[in-house]
């Protein structure tokens, strides 16, 4: 009988749970309808070596995301949306993330965009904040 090895897939996976680093940060930007634009990129903490990239992109080729340094597109963001959740079902990563935070940040982000009215935008982000220091806190605890 022959059975298919995970090997790679797991090693790829734990590697991705281990190293990616999910960023949020808001700049000024006098384009944007409140001054403010919100940037979201994953990239990796520390950027994996050639031996270990076909691991990657076995976990990668679920959702049809190509490697990359940096994923910046929100096309990108939506299948890394789809990939997540279908890997959680088989393996329970969600807080196995070692960027939990940053994870967190990014799905509640995800969850809840920021409105393009300046006044809500400013109540957005006070409670983007205090979503942030809560997650913080219960990382330390």
């Amino acid at each position: 009988m022959q059975t298919e090895d995970r090997t790679g897939f797991g090693i790829g996976l734990g590697y991705m749970l281990g190293e990616l680093k999910f960023n949020i940060y808001v700049s000024k930007d006098s384009q944007a309808k409140v001054g403010y634009r919100l940037r979201r990129s994953i990239t990796w903490r520390k950027k994996p070596s050639l031996h270990i990239l076909p691991c990657i992109q076995q976990v990668l080729d679920v959702a049809s995301i190509k490697y990359m340094d940096t994923w910046q597109q929100s096309s990108d963001f939506m299948k890394f949306f789809y990939l997540i959740p279908i890997l959680n079902k088989e393996y329970p990563i969600i807080n196995a993330f070692a960027d939990s935070v940053g994870y967190h940040m990014w799905a509640f982000v995800y969850d809840n965009p920021p409105p393009h009215d300046y006044e809500m935008f400013l109540s957005w982000a006070e409670a983007y904040d205090s979503e942030y220091e809560s997650v913080k806190q219960e990382s330390i605890d």
